[in-house]
């Protein structure tokens, strides 16, 4: 939170005490007379070091972050070159460091998934940023000139400032697309940060500015075979770059294309033998479980699997996730997902997964539906009633 007035050091860990399932390992809070920050972390990167709130030096600057950057190792290179003395092992004192060397112009430098807050205590500013993507959530919420932000919506919902008034447009949109867009989410008056932008609070006032947005501009000169080797490159060096990691790893196999190609380039790349994880449906027609098996034995996989088949607890299981999710989602996999991180979780700590490459490479059926309703608008509309209504 940003205020006029001191918060209590205690309400801000409580806050944060319900968060402790996203950071198991560490919890610390920063409080002055301008700002209270609170932070629970997962260690992935320098188990020892890295703890937050991270401040610089002169105790000007604070971070508290969560996610992970990817190229953290060659942004560090860059700014010992540039008289950094760094103090840790940690991404996020790389993180930390951007900010002061190049303030905002520091976020189009970092790849990965994150969401960050940094308080400058000289110039009173605060400044919130979210990944290009959005991988990792960051809501706030401006209330009677102070502003409130979280990794959750229950971060907010448990500070006695924030009301629990129900957003009408948002329960159209969900309804409508399954999902809630940014800005808007379930309550009124609290907002999600957009993908690839930043928010900056001084004096006040909030300005949110874009340090990014998705281009997509097609090489038509490009041959299949040189795209091809384009995209296996791409791959080879993302799958890289997400395997740094000082704790246990492994892929969430499903058997599709996209987790199948996450173990190909994961076994390639990893020092050790891969870990896989899978929910196996055994006797329903939509169990999947030849084709991981498959998979996994094609790359000698450390497999482990989940049979989702068997009797389960779902009320309870229903009741804790909606807790945990913070906002309705129409996803049906949420569940097996749910099961499966509970596998996972004896095992490693961080898991790799094919999540979001229907939406890079065109794979859900509702795009194919797209391109038939484009076309389908072309037909005069007498002609167009007449064909759906011989479709019924």
């Amino acid at each position: 939170t940003h205020s006029s007035r001191r918060v209590d050091r205690g309400l801000i860990r409580r806050l944060t005490d319900g968060l402790r399932h996203r950071g198991p390992d560490q919890q610390g809070t920063f409080v002055c007379d301008d700002v209270s920050l609170g932070a629970v972390r997962l260690k992935i990167i320098d188990l020892e070091g890295g703890e937050q709130p991270m401040s610089a030096e002169d105790g000007q600057t604070t971070l508290v972050y969560n996610g992970e950057i990817y190229n953290y190792r060659e942004v560090r290179r860059e700014l010992e070159q540039r008289g950094h003395r760094f103090r840790t092992r940690s991404d996020t004192e790389v993180a930390l460091r951007a900010f002061l060397e190049w303030d905002t112009d520091c976020f189009p430098r970092l790849k990965g998934m994150f969401a960050l807050a940094l308080w400058q205590q000289d110039r009173r500013r605060l400044v919130l940023a979210r990944d290009r993507l959005g991988i990792k959530p960051l809501y706030f919420s401006r209330h009677a000139g102070q502003i409130y932000f979280g990794s959750e919506l229950k971060a907010l919902l448990a500070h006695p400032e924030i009301s629990r008034t129900l957003d009408l447009a948002a329960v159209w949109q969900y309804l409508s697309l399954n999902y809630i867009p940014w800005p808007r989410t379930p309550i009124e008056g609290i907002e999600k940060l957009p993908p690839g932008h930043f928010l900056e609070w001084q004096n006040g006032e909030a300005t949110i500015q874009p340090y990014w947005e998705l281009r997509f501009d097609p090489d038509e000169s490009l041959e299949a075979p040189e795209a091809a080797a384009q995209l296996d490159e791409l791959l080879r060096r993302s799958m890289r770059e997400h395997l740094i990691s000082d704790v246990p790893l492994g892929v969430l196999l499903s058997g599709g294309i996209d987790s199948s190609t996450i173990v190909h380039y994961a076994a390639a790349e990893s020092p050790e033998r891969l870990k896989t994880f899978s929910v196996s449906f055994e006797g329903r027609t939509f169990d999947e479980s030849r084709y991981f098996r498959e998979v996994a034995a094609r790359y000698g996989t450390d497999h482990h699997e989940f049979d989702l088949a068997r009797d389960l607890e779902l009320p309870d299981t229903i009741r804790r996730f909606a807790e945990y999710a913070d906002e309705p989602m129409g996803d049906s996999s949420s569940l097996p997902v749910w099961y499966l991180s509970k596998l996972c979780r004896e095992h490693v700590t961080v898991t790799l997964s094919g999540e979001g490459a229907d939406e890079l490479f065109g794979g859900y059926l509702t795009y194919q539906a797209d391109r038939l309703a484009r076309a389908a608008r072309r037909i005069p509309s007498p002609f167009r009633r007449l064909l759906l209504g011989a479709a019924h």
